[in-house]
């Protein structure tokens, strides 16, 4: 039976989304407050539901999938002490394009004596915990797993990664051996816009549930309204948010994460201009129509208390 903690114990906060700024001043310099070892999420969250069926059915472990700004990071890292009740048995890496396989099975280190010898890794690492804690479940979090090539990544250790060959000791590159124990599960995260993505699909579809993580119009109103935004510049930018979702152009469908600091439109314009712009423009680089019709009803957004003094100069700069 899947071990799930329902005491609400590590809350969500405004760190988490990235509203540090709306803290009081008592908050900024008083204590820190403690992180203890259980989820923020409620036991009938779609999310930590679908991955403990992931499990059950045989999976050998989950990749979180979505658009910039959905909140897969978070999503699976609050899975990850939801299965294991314990911070401590989890451990987390970032995949990277220079990102190797002695980065994370094993490679060699100098020891003392100035000689090279092999050294167990974060991979290895974690597959030695569980291994000699078989009663604890333990969760390796690989955050941006499809930015590495993870054959390469990986190596011999994809194939045993299989629940079929879980505690089947095999030898490594390096000629050390290693057991993957079946009380280890790894959750992965990507953005399916990756290059590389069709290769990560066809190297772990068998082994790696997906579990889409979509731009969400309620939780960025319920975000913004608890951060202080009101009527009817709100609804406004939620129109816009849903604007962006019903395009057919994919890398405009940006997440809620992008639009947690638009709480007025003083503010709005500045994420505007300092983040929406860029990223859109870059999305919308062969199709400038696309971009001119955002833009236009991004100028519905802030209304007529802001107008932007940069508008034409912006589209012209794409154009060229």
């Amino acid at each position: 039976m899947p071990h799930v903690i329902t005491d609400p114990v590590r809350r969500l906060d405004l760190n988490d989304l990235d509203l540090a700024h709306l803290a009081g001043d008592d908050e900024i310099g008083g204590e820190v407050s403690p992180i203890v070892d259980a989820t923020d999420l409620p036991i009938d969250n779609r999310n930590l539901r679908l991955v403990n069926r992931a499990l059950e059915l045989g999976f050998a472990g989950v990749i979180l999938s979505g658009p910039p700004g959905t909140g897969k990071s978070w999503y699976a890292q609050q899975i990850a002490v939801a299965l294991t009740g314990k911070w401590e048995a989890v451990r987390s890496v970032q995949f990277h394009p220079s990102y190797q396989y002695e980065d994370f099975v094993f490679g060699y280190r100098s020891n003392a004596n100035g000689m090279f010898e092999p050294t167990a890794k974060e991979f290895a690492l974690i597959c030695r915990e569980a291994a000699a804690d078989p009663a604890q479940r333990y969760v390796m979090v690989i955050d941006e797993i499809s930015r590495s090539d993870v054959i390469r990544v990986f190596g011999e250790a994809l194939t045993y990664l299989e629940m079929d060959k879980r505690d089947r000791a095999f030898s490594t590159s390096m000629g050390e051996e290693l057991v993957i124990p079946k009380n280890l599960v790894v959750i992965g995260t990507m953005n399916p816009w990756d290059k590389g993505v069709d290769e990560l699909d066809a190297a772990l579809e068998r082994r790696f549930a997906q579990i889409d993580i979509l731009p969400d119009a309620k939780q960025l109103e319920m975000l913004l309204v608890e951060a202080g935004a009101e009527q009817p510049f709100l609804g406004r930018l939620i129109a816009f948010f849903e604007l962006l979702q019903s395009e057919s152009l994919e890398r405009v469908r940006l997440g809620h994460a992008y639009f947690l600091k638009c709480v007025d439109a003083a503010s709005a314009q500045d994420i505007w201009t300092l983040r929406l712009l860029p990223t859109l423009r870059r999305a919308c680089s062969l199709d400038l129509a696309t971009f001119r019709r955002l833009e236009e009803a991004w100028k519905g957004v802030v209304a007529d208390d802001i107008v932007s003094t940069q508008g034409d100069g912006e589209a012209a700069v794409l154009e060229q």
